[in-house]
């Protein structure tokens, strides 16, 4: 089972919302794991279900797991009915307020029929907040990639050094030493 997700719908459950739709990116990979900029996540009553375009099904399916119990689909293949279910019988959906416009916000009114969408007051990043054991474990590999290549830099610099030069050898640096795409 997902745990973030498990958490965040008990988080929910408590401020009497039946649902979400998370539109921020960031927060879509913390609960999920997928980098994309093209997608929603519905956490509705039932599933989780995340949307996203054809292009991206493959590579979206490659990260999931059955663990991640995220129903992946493409916009393209639902119908306004389906819309109008996601939300079937549910009073009041929360909404990232700080990352949905006026205008999307109407749009995600409309297409989901949704009778009360509700401002969750950052509910995701209070969440992200908070470490589990597995982050820990992510920033103290972190700090000692980084006390590794500050050592290494006072090695390495000398005068007439451009900082173009400088950055490029503290991202090879932290590549070589184990630093993951997003991490640096």
């Amino acid at each position: 089972m997902n745990e973030r997700i498990r958490f965040l719908r008990e988080k929910l459950r408590r401020r009497n919302l039946e649902g979400m739709i998370v539109s921020n990116p960031i927060n879509i990979r913390y609960l999920t794991g997928i980098e994309s900029e093209a997608g929603l996540l519905l956490i509705t009553r039932k599933e989780n279900i995340y949307l996203t375009h054809t292009m991206f099904l493959e590579a979206i399916n490659s990260v999931l797991t059955i663990n991640d119990e995220v129903v992946v689909m493409d916009y393209r293949g639902i119908t306004n009915e389906e819309y109008e279910n996601f939300f079937l019988f549910c009073e009041n959906v929360g909404f990232e307020e700080s990352h949905v416009t006026y205008v999307n916000y109407k749009i995600l009114k409309q297409k989901y029929k949704v009778h009360n969408l509700v401002e969750t007051e950052e509910i995701i990043e209070k969440q992200r907040a908070v470490k589990d054991s597995e982050e820990i474990e992510y920033i103290k590999k972190a700090c000692e990639i980084t006390d590794k290549c500050f050592s290494h830099l006072v090695k390495y610099i000398r005068k007439g050094m451009t900082e173009k030069e400088v950055a490029l050898e503290i991202e090879l640096f932290f590549r070589k030493n184990g630093a993951e795409r997003g991490c640096i």
